[in-house]
């Protein structure tokens, strides 16, 4: 009788250890699944807080780089020609600046109307809105104007041209491209004239301080070849210094004289050339 009690009693206690082990394991189980999840929803919330603040850095930098190329781009020579080609409207502008700007960006101010006008072109540091107060004080690379007479003849008469025949028995001189140019000189000056088309053109230097004309003439010869200038409807006029800031290119368009005075002698060439 003692047996069977015992007996039941054990049966009895490994039961309850049995339930409460399953009830525990069961809670674990619960308990891990829970934290689980939990840690799957932290990944995911953090997965998208991460890719919203990289979508959005990555909006902001477009942002501003489209902002910073607007801007720099509406200060751009081709932007401040057309901008100055609106204001001036009819006139003849240069489409190449005419130099190498390097780190620097071209500046344009003019003063007059549509008939004439005077526009300077200059070098600076940050891209400047046409006419801006701060460009005044620059010295201009280049200067163009615009002068419209009453009549064609009127206009002629400021262009300083020099015909063939007047320097046809005047020393030759071979200029390359089938170009003959004539010399001429005195007082240590020397000049070098020829005609192309209805252009005049000279080089002035002189051998007593070193500055011939001939290399400026042959060099000039060839950028011709590859830089037309404008067909005047009458006459043109290039004149061109060794050695000096002085550098010129005339022409007569009807009863309209334009004049580009730059530093530099392909500078002339290059705007000219480009010039609609």
């Amino acid at each position: 009788m003692k047996v069977y009690k015992i007996g039941g009693v054990l049966l009895l206690s490994l039961l309850l250890v049995g339930c409460s082990n399953s009830s525990s394991s069961k809670q674990s189980s619960n308990n891990e699944s829970k934290t689980d999840m939990q840690n799957s929803s932290a990944k995911s919330s953090s997965s998208s807080v991460s890719q919203s603040s990289s979508s959005s850095q990555t909006s902001n930098a477009a942002s501003a780089s489209g902002q910073s190329g607007t801007s720099q781009q509406a200060y751009d020579f081709s932007s401040l020609t057309q901008d100055l080609s609106e204001k001036l409207s009819n006139t003849l502008l240069p489409q190449n600046a005419g130099v190498d700007t390097g780190s620097k960006n071209v500046h344009i101010r003019y003063s007059g109307n549509s008939a004439n006008n005077t526009v300077y072109y200059s070098l600076g540091e940050d891209a400047l809105a046409v006419n801006d107060a701060s460009i005044k004080g620059e010295t201009p690379y280049a200067v163009l104007s615009k002068r419209t007479y009453a009549s064609n003849s009127e206009a002629q008469s400021h262009i300083d041209y020099t015909s063939a025949s007047e320097i046809k028995g005047l020393p030759k001189v071979d200029l390359g491209h089938s170009i003959i140019g004539h010399t001429q000189g005195g007082a240590g000056q020397q000049y070098i004239s020829w005609n192309e088309g209805n252009w005049s053109i000279s080089v002035h230097g002189s051998p007593v301080n070193n500055t011939t004309p001939k290399k400026l003439a042959i060099n000039s010869v060839s950028m011709f070849e590859n830089y037309a200038l404008p067909a005047p409807k009458s006459q043109g006029v290039v004149k061109f210094n060794v050695g000096d800031s002085s550098q010129l290119i005339n022409w007569q368009s009807g009863n309209v004289v334009y004049r580009l005075k730059t530093t530099d002698p392909a500078t002339a060439i290059k705007m000219a050339a480009s010039m609609k």
